[in-house]
């Protein structure tokens, strides 16, 4: 329905989500987008969803997944992969299930808190990145060495599986693309 326009929505913005560390060049693009929302008739409160980093649920997730689809793949073809991947399966495959299991209870819990966050909020806003964007065919920032210190903005959501979109939104000074 976001085709009939943001005319009354009730929208959270959280430049940081509680717990993120944003470069001060991404949040004064973002913060100028959701002011952009309240002119177009919105109704924006600068709000944390409420929830901590939930970083530990998603690594267990993700690392028992990586040793469940790679972990049996010949060891020739474990060589052709990045050694952190590979070094992330070889973890993976050490997760215990009790700490698997308290993970998928974890994820569900925060996705419970995102359903009644959002019976009171429509949507929620929040930077794609939480740096602006970095060369082509890097891996990460230079000045960054773990992915969760700059795109702390998707693995909450992927963990809720909650619909999640972003657009671009403006320009750092250098001109970098930011999104919301």
């Amino acid at each position: 329905g976001l085709d009939k326009g943001v005319a009354g929505l009730r929208i959270a913005y959280s430049p940081d989500l509680g717990y993120a560390n944003v470069d001060p060049s991404v949040r004064k693009v973002i913060d100028a987008a959701a002011k952009v929302f309240e002119d177009l008739g919105a109704n924006v409160e600068e709000k944390a969803p409420g929830f901590e980093n939930p970083l530990p649920i998603f690594l267990t997730h993700w690392g028992v997944g990586a040793a469940g689809a790679l972990g049996s793949l010949p060891e020739i073809e474990k060589t052709k992969m990045e050694p952190a991947l590979r070094e992330f399966v070889e973890k993976g495959r050490e997760i215990a299930l009790s700490d698997y299991s308290d993970a998928m209870t974890r994820r569900a819990e925060l996705c419970v808190h995102m359903r009644g966050f959002h019976r009171e909020y429509d949507l929620l806003l929040t930077p794609t990145m939480a740096v602006p964007a970095f060369d082509v065919g890097e891996r990460s920032p230079s000045n960054v060495e773990d992915f969760s210190d700059w795109s702390p903005f998707s693995y909450p959501f992927n963990l809720t599986q909650q619909p999640a979109c972003s657009i671009p939104c403006g320009f750092t000074e250098a001109g970098l693309p930011i999104g919301l």
